[in-house]
């Protein structure tokens, strides 16, 4: 299935029906290694039915591991979900507090930036910034 899916996806975006992907997503068994992991990629911890955790390096390009909590009793938590094609959606918005300070959403596998990328947010952990 993941070979036809790669290559209809190939197929569609090489007749320009889709834009190219920024992100795809794998599920994997266990949590990967920082070089176990791949630019462009989404690696779901978990299995039929479940999902734990979602790690991806920072499309910001610094190299950062994102680590997001997909399970349904922590907070913050988020969803990660693939279309027929493998392309991610990333539920809310993924924002680094601290590095890179990237904001940005993952949609259909593409990253849209939100206009506060690479600014230090005024508002952390509880408190206001003075």
């Amino acid at each position: 299935m993941e070979a036809f899916q790669a290559l209809l996806r190939s197929l569609l975006v090489w007749l320009g029906f889709i834009p190219k992907p920024d992100f795809l997503m794998q599920i994997v068994a266990d949590h990967p290694g920082r070089e176990q992991m791949t630019a462009g990629w989404i690696y779901v911890v978990g299995g039929p039915g479940y999902q734990k955790w979602a790690y991806l390096l920072c499309p910001s390009g610094n190299g950062d591991v994102i680590q997001l909590s997909l399970q349904v009793k922590h907070r913050p938590r988020w969803q990660v979900r693939a279309d027929f094609l493998g392309r991610p959606t990333v539920d809310p918005s993924v924002r680094q507090m601290e590095g890179s300070y990237a904001h940005f959403w993952i949609k259909s596998g593409k990253v849209l930036w939100c206009a506060d990328t690479g600014k230090k947010p005024d508002f952390i952990q509880g408190s206001w910034r003075a």
